[in-house]
């Protein structure tokens, strides 16, 4: 049950299918149940179709994840039963036409709703039997446009919101990069990627050496505009698929697709000379400590993580302006 809460409440589409299903389900079934009790097969068949249909397409979103497929389908579902329901005798499937149009700018993309609410027009105009006037089909196309018309604005709107509250997210406000969040969703489809096709990754902690005396001396100001520097040097010198988030304060985490431990330790060795040679703050050069290591095929990220901090914890001990890259199976941080 707590799975199922979980997924519920990270899954936004799954969240949707299902609710969608549910209300297919309450809605249709007595529906369903009537028009068998009052003689009206063809109507009851066609209500039981569409919640054999919703359940097949929730319980697939449930076992695959695949949502996309899973919305695509009934979308197109609900939409050809309202019409098939439509020119049927006493057209009763009209009223239901609205819910389903509606229902497809949550299930599907706002373009492909679109063109359903076209093609349910198109086919509902064209067979001339349902309407008792041609000003009646005028007011239904004309009020089914405008119930889409703002339906698109919603979902246009929605989705704008909704991309700028992952963007917040995900992205660390002072530099621009990932945050600590973005890193281990990263992370974890990074070990999927391994364990799944043999992909090998490299991880890089990044910590800026003494940098509390920069705050202490110049401010914190100068501390932060180090920090945005810092995070535009490394991007600027490192691969597109390689990312770099904020793990917090001075340090950082550079994830490095495809990288064993002899690339590793080269990358790292030019960022800590690279930096060195181009980080400054009031003409103060300012140097950077890094830990590498490779993934293993038994590693979780936490264990990933801390055999890079350990590496780390080495680099610093050791003179600090340098990297260290643990190759070691097992290896565990000092206490």
């Amino acid at each position: 049950m707590t799975t199922i809460r979980y997924r519920l409440r990270t899954d936004f589409p799954l969240a949707i299918i299902t609710l969608f299903g549910a209300l297919a389900a309450f809605a249709f079934l007595p529906y369903s149940v009537y028009r068998f009790a009052s003689g009206a097969i063809v109507h009851g068949l066609v209500d039981l179709a569409v919640v054999a249909a919703v359940a097949l397409a929730v319980g697939h979103a449930w076992r695959t994840g695949r949502t996309r497929v899973a919305g695509m389908f009934l979308g197109l579902v609900s939409t050809a039963a309202c019409l098939v329901t439509a020119m049927l005798p006493g057209a009763l499937g009209l009223y239901w036409i609205y819910v389903a149009l509606l229902a497809n700018y949550f299930l599907v993309k706002r373009i492909e709703a679109a063109a359903m609410t076209a093609i349910a027009l198109g086919v509902v105009a064209l067979y001339n039997d349902v309407f008792v006037s041609n000003e009646q089909k005028l007011a239904f196309v004309v009020s089914v446009l405008l119930v889409s018309l703002f339906a698109f604005i919603f979902a246009y709107r929605a989705e704008l919101h909704r991309q700028q509250l992952e963007t917040l997210a995900t992205i660390d406000p002072l530099t621009g990069i990932g945050n600590r969040r973005a890193m281990e969703s990263e992370l974890q489809i990074a070990i999927q990627t391994h364990r799944r096709t043999g992909a090998g990754f490299g991880l890089a902690m990044l910590d800026l050496d003494h940098f509390k005396r920069i705050n202490d001396e110049f401010g914190h100001e100068a501390g932060d505009q180090v920090l945005v520097d810092f995070a535009t040097l490394v991007r600027a010198h490192t691969r597109q698929v390689d990312r770099l988030f904020r793990f917090g304060g001075e340090e950082f985490v550079l994830l490095v697709p495809g990288a064993d431990a002899a690339a590793l330790g080269r990358i790292a060795d030019k960022l800590c000379a690279m930096i060195a040679a181009r980080l400054q703050c009031k003409d103060r050069s300012i140097t950077l400590s890094i830990g590498a290591t490779t993934l293993l095929p038994d590693d979780d990220a936490p264990v990933w993580l801390a055999r890079a901090d350990a590496a780390l914890y080495r680099a610093k001990h050791a003179g600090r302006n340098r990297a260290a890259v643990d190759a070691h199976i097992g290896a565990t941080p000092p206490a």
